[in-house]
């Protein structure tokens, strides 16, 4: 649940140069008699994008009337996307934008493909705008798949468009298993929108970041059992309780809605996990 800066370059740019080798004379006039329409489809999608209103953008099976909904996924699949292909080097620039190189959607997995935040098969004029496409691992490419919001409150969150940064909105609850888990939960921020609210909850189901992000916690329980028992040993729930707030201050400072920060934020917060939890 990362933003990022909007794409510098056009849809127009990246369109011309991704049809720029085609060598049938009849393709490459349509296609370049589609331009306006991308234009024209991408002002639109953009000014919707920036007010949750994506889910009104109207589905298409043709550009222009006379390119078909393959041939212009042809353009993405086969001249943008493709190694070698013409418009390639666009997609690296948003494929490698990202911090660490991490999915936005999730925050955690690496980046491996870019996503049409409204698909291409339905919304073929959007194939290769930049601001439709969103680096994204494979989980997360998957999972969404080719889903289409039919309301504002099923736009997941837009990297390009939302941020949510600045306040905290992922929490965590310890659970007193053996060993002890996580599960994470959506809590939004006083004077948050109730639509926002909304979104940012159904991204958090569609893109099952609880699941991901307890898987993560496993991990990181099992990385820190030795030094949080060590310390429960020599300093008591105490010296746990320290480690533990000292981490999530660590955590939180770089960022707020990190399944790492709500972790150790639950733990230092949790007189269960300090006490008994450590020790299991």
């Amino acid at each position: 649940m990362r933003s990022l800066p909007l794409p510098t370059f056009t849809a127009e740019t990246v369109f011309r140069e991704s049809i720029s080798r085609v060598q049938d004379p009849d393709l490459k006039d349509r296609l370049e008699r589609c331009i306006p329409e991308i234009n024209q489809d991408t002002r639109d999608y953009n000014n919707k994008a920036a007010t949750a209103k994506l889910h009104l953008v109207q589905r298409k099976t043709h550009v222009n009337g006379n390119v078909t909904q393959k041939e212009m996924e042809a353009v993405y699949t086969g001249r943008m996307a493709k190694k070698n292909g013409p418009g390639r080097s666009f997609y690296e620039r948003l494929r490698y934008q990202t911090v660490d190189g991490k999915c936005p959607l999730c925050g955690q997995l690496p980046v491996k493909t870019l996503d049409h935040y409204l698909a291409k098969t339905d919304y073929p004029s959007l194939a290769v705008s930049p601001t439709n496409l969103i680096p994204a691992c494979s989980d997360c490419n998957k999972t969404k798949n080719a889903t289409f919001p039919t309301r504002s409150e099923e736009e997941t969150l837009h990297p390009y468009f939302d941020n949510i940064e600045n306040e905290q909105w992922l929490y965590a609850r310890v659970m007193q298993t053996a060993p002890p888990s996580l599960s994470y939960f959506i809590n939004p921020p006083a004077g948050a929108s109730p639509l926002l609210a909304s979104r940012v909850s159904y991204h958090f189901e569609l893109y099952q970041l609880n699941v991901l992000y307890s898987s993560e916690a496993g991990s990181e329980f099992r990385n820190i059992a030795f030094q949080m028992k060590k310390l429960h040993r020599v300093g008591g729930p105490g010296a746990v309780r320290q480690q533990l707030l000292e981490r999530a201050e660590s955590s939180l400072h770089e960022n707020l809605n990190s399944w790492k920060s709500a972790m150790f934020q639950a733990l230092a917060n949790d007189i269960w996990y300090q006490t008994t939890g450590v020790l299991l």
